[in-house]
């Protein structure tokens, strides 16, 4: 696909978009506004055209009971090629930066009006002066989990799932008591085909980068967050979830990790919050029911992601993107502008 914008124009337009989608952390609004200036022009074609290369996503309790961890792991012909991992916990509204849509219907679902869920990345330096002072961590809770990172990259899978069976509890550069914990979640999501993406790269992997970013795709009642993979300025693959409170009772829901624990203590009575991936047939019924919907969520996200792939990160914030074959979602478009404010945003 032909590369349409420079640069200048790819900012000034993630500047919006980050700001309608609600992206967590406004200082990239900022930060790219400020950076708008001429450069380079996007690469004329997508240069991700050959290897195979996959994202596979999964959720656990890698840290005791009041978080979930979110892991997503990069795999190319069986090595580990990249990696993301981040912890999801309530904390202060007012002091800490918390995911798209805390103050409006999404925030309703947690029982204290002054809390609201958080990522650890996002908020890792205050998490980590708060650990320091509350557990004597010696160290920020983000270089430990990129020291994880990191030691994820350049393994096998199968190396790495002969670590965990071995016990490997310390990682160099780690000193979370939990390593072991978030070095299991990352290893069991990459030998997990239930939430995975695939798409392409040159065969370099040294070149990669990883985007994260958690934005307001769809409406007030929840956050998406989209974990990206790309080269060059082409996207190669990204893997997209969104998060919402559901009915505990209906039978399907999937209630993310320590929702019967600690985590879970924090919501209003009657709601759990849930992965619409992982809870991708109750919900797209009772979508069926109250809207219409014709077909199932997660076909239609299997294929934004599968629409994004090869593009230039440039032509996802809308500007190249206005159709995805394969998705009936009116927010299409905006879940591949995350897409975009992912890649830019880096991990």
């Amino acid at each position: 696909m032909q590369a349409s914008i420079d640069r200048r124009s790819f900012l000034s337009a993630a500047a919006l978009a980050a700001a309608s989608l609600g992206v967590a952390g406004t200082a990239f609004a900022a930060e790219s506004a400020a950076a708008d200036k001429p450069a380079a022009s996007a690469p004329a074609a997508p240069a991700a055209t050959g290897e195979p290369i996959e994202l596979h996503r999964a959720y656990g309790a890698a840290h005791g009971e009041k978080c979930f961890t979110q892991a997503v792991v990069a795999v190319a012909d069986g090595v580990v090629v990249a990696a993301n991992i981040d912890d999801y916990q309530l904390m202060d509204k007012a002091t800490s930066v918390c995911v798209p849509n805390t103050d409006s219907d999404f925030g309703a679902g947690f029982a204290d009006a002054t809390k609201g869920l958080a990522s650890k990345s996002d908020n890792h330096e205050a998490y980590s002066a708060h650990m320091a002072e509350k557990a004597g961590a010696t160290q920020d809770w983000l270089v430990s989990i990129q020291a994880i990172e990191a030691y994820l990259t350049g393994k096998t899978v199968e190396e790495l799932t002969e670590a965990v069976q071995q016990g490997v509890d310390t990682i160099a550069g780690c000193t979370l008591a939990d390593a072991a914990g978030y070095l299991a979640l990352a290893v069991s999501a990459a030998t997990d085909e239930t939430l995975a993406t695939t798409g392409v790269y040159d065969g370099d992997p040294s070149t990669l980068e990883m985007g994260r970013a958690n934005t307001g795709s769809h409406g007030h009642y929840g956050f998406a967050n989209v974990v990206t993979l790309s080269q060059n300025g082409v996207m190669c693959a990204a893997s997209i979830d969104e998060f919402q409170f559901l009915d505990p009772t209906t039978e399907g829901v999937v209630a993310v990790p320590n929702s019967d624990a600690g985590f879970g203590e924090g919501y209003v009575a009657g709601k759990v919050l849930a992965s619409k991936s992982q809870s991708n047939v109750a919900y797209s019924a009772a979508m069926a029911e109250k809207a219409g919907a014709t077909q199932d969520w997660l076909v239609s996200m299997q294929a934004i992601e599968a629409g994004v792939a090869g593009v230039p990160v440039m032509n996802t914030v809308g500007l190249g993107v206005d159709t995805i074959s394969g998705s009936t979602l009116t927010s299409t478009t905006s879940y591949a502008a995350s897409c975009g404010i992912a890649a830019v945003k880096g991990a």
